[in-house]
């Protein structure tokens, strides 16, 4: 029954590929998806699973946003959310979440969807426990789709409640561009369904620049019928930019990531500012430092931290998200697989593992020491000695020496030397006589 849908679906996706959207430098896709985990993690919920199905169903609608300039649920050939990811292979029940602009960054795009109920509300849905984002360009503009779901047939989640239905398709009421006053300025007056970042997009402004000429900051809200300076008078003076603030006090439910968020400041850099760990309980009330005065002198840097250590009801993507990291690299320092258990009490590496080069040893050179004693020095005969030996008439026998424990060659060829003399000597005797 749902072949024809899916047929008009794939069909869509030719036709699509003649419009190729440019994709961004960077990855997008993946740095609103950890932005979306980042805002799940601030309310104690587990992050989203990656779902490859999920991302080519989001994709499918970005890409259909970017070539006919709309912001909507219905896709190619009248699909929906649902139909876009049975269409990939994933049955089950699935919510959605768009959202475009000018230069809209992924940062931005959430906090839009932080802005909405409906959208936060899908950010923050415990019934889904897969998602995957798409992202593409056309028209000038940036648009994002978040895809999320669960499986039929899956385990039910964890933090499982009864199911919402889904959101009604969202409906963006058509811009009419203003004209230009007699001062130069032009002014928007917002309509049901209208947001910023649609006037923004439409009138081809910078939201950013948006939001300052108005004088909005990131957490206001826009109501309709408000009257929005899409450009200013012609003699128009920038107000001076004003001095951020150095410090922030604590407000009741607030954390560290929160903080870090407002601020657009890494975690890293504000504990660092602040000289705190991680796990730092915050009360409320207290006074965190969010950047340096001028000729301030920074805190010592400290010795970073290289290991955590697994606590109750942690996950490998909770980790990775606390300690700025993406899954990948989290597995790669520590040598593990994505579906690889984790214990309390685990220490893993949130940083290369140094590398220490090996220390050289020298094998000492054994000392050799001589057993053989220094010859002693041999006395050297008298020649009374000699001409004694010469007189007796009987050649005696010469005793044996005995051989020295040390040195006993030279004494050996000594007494052998003494020998042939003495005869000699008896041979020299016994001519004389025979005369």
């Amino acid at each position: 029954m749902r072949r024809p849908l899916a047929i008009l679906i794939l069909l869509g996706v030719v036709i699509a590929s003649t419009f190729r959207p440019i994709q961004a430098q960077g990855d997008p896709a993946s740095e609103m998806f950890r932005l979306v985990n980042e805002v799940r993690a601030r309310n104690g919920l587990p992050p989203f699973q990656w779902n490859g199905q999920l991302a080519a169903a989001a994709q499918n609608q970005s890409n259909y946003m970017a070539e006919n300039n709309v912001y909507s649920h219905s896709g190619y050939g009248g699909s929906t959310p649902l139909s876009r990811a049975e269409a990939q292979g994933y049955f089950g029940r699935v919510s959605e979440n768009v959202v475009g602009g000018t230069k809209l960054s992924p940062r931005g795009g959430v906090l839009w969807w932080e802005n909405s109920a409906v959208h936060l509300q899908n950010m923050l849905a415990t019934q889904h426990v897969d998602g995957g984002i798409g992202f593409a360009q056309g028209h000038d503009q940036n648009f994002y789709t978040l895809v999320i779901g669960h499986k039929s047939g899956e385990p039910a989640p964890i933090l499982g409640s009864v199911p919402a239905d889904e959101p009604a398709p969202l409906r963006v009421t058509p811009i009419t561009l203003a004209e230009p006053r007699e001062d130069g300025s032009i002014v928007h007056v917002l309509q049901q369904g209208q947001a910023l970042w649609t006037v923004a997009a439409y009138y081809d402004v910078d939201l950013d620049f948006l939001m300052q000429i108005n004088n909005v900051s990131d957490g206001d809200f826009v109501i309709n019928g408000q009257e929005i300076l899409v450009r200013p008078p012609d003699d128009w003076v920038p107000p001076p930019t004003p001095t951020p603030p150095s410090s922030h006090i604590v407000q009741e439910g607030e954390n560290l990531w929160y903080i870090a968020y407002l601020y657009d400041l890494e975690m890293p850099e504000l504990l660092w500012l602040n000289g705190i760990d991680l796990d730092v309980v915050l009360q409320p009330g207290r006074e965190l430092r969010v950047r340096l005065l001028p000729g301030e002198t920074p805190p010592p840097t400290p010795t970073p931290q290289l290991t955590h250590f697994v606590a109750s009801g942690e996950t490998l993507w909770a980790i990775a998200i606390n300690y700025g990291l993406s899954l990948d690299e989290l597995l790669a320092y520590n040598n593990l697989e994505a579906s690889a258990l984790l214990h309390v009490g685990d220490e893993l590496w949130i940083r290369p593992k140094p590398v220490i080069a090996p220390t050289a040893t020298t094998t000492p050179i054994p000392t050799v020491q001589s057993t053989i004693a220094a010859e002693p020095a041999q006395p050297t005969l008298a020649p009374t000695q000699v001409i004694a030996a010469i007189v007796p008439t009987t050649v005696p026998t010469p005793e044996p020496v005995a051989a020295e424990p040390t040195g006993g060659i030279s004494v050996g060829i000594v007494a052998l030397a003494v020998g042939f003399v003495l005869l000699a000597g008896g041979a020299v005797a016994m001519a004389v006589r025979t005369r």
